[in-house]
């Protein structure tokens, strides 16, 4: 009698990821910017863009987290801290419209491609979710 082999299991969880998409969206401003260094040779265009890419990450993780503290099955917790969450997220892109008007050196091309990093980790994670079965 032989032993069964036993091999792992390994459960991939073919469903929208929110850890995915920031994931990507760092890897493109990562791009992003050693394009921006290589090409233009741009060290206040790489950090415009490094800059514009984080916010518009790390705002993307604050709304998720925001709407599965508000929005969720059974009684809604919009507390303090929801609040203080949303007030968060507009100082952060406050500061960052103020950057663009006070500041001389920023690249207002790469901030927009910096914040359009997200938007493509977003259409990248859809496509891949509408193909393999989500969507």
């Amino acid at each position: 009698m032989t032993a069964a082999r036993m091999e792992p299991v390994h459960l991939e969880d073919d469903g929208f990821s929110v850890r995915r998409v920031a994931r990507t969206a760092g890897w493109l401003v990562i791009a992003g910017a050693i394009g921006e260094l290589i090409l233009r040779k741009s060290l206040s265009g790489a950090v415009s863009l490094t800059a514009a890419g984080m916010v518009a990450i790390i705002n993307f993780r604050w709304l998720e987290a925001l709407l599965k503290r508000v929005i969720q099955p059974g009684e809604p917790r919009f507390d303090s801290r929801s609040v203080l969450t949303i007030g968060g997220r507009l100082a952060l892109l406050a500061g960052v419209c103020a950057a663009l008007l006070f500041v001389p050196k920023i690249d207002a091309v790469a901030v927009a491609l910096g914040f359009s990093a997200l938007v493509v980790a977003l259409v990248i994670e859809g496509l891949r979710w509408g193909r393999v079965g989500g969507g």
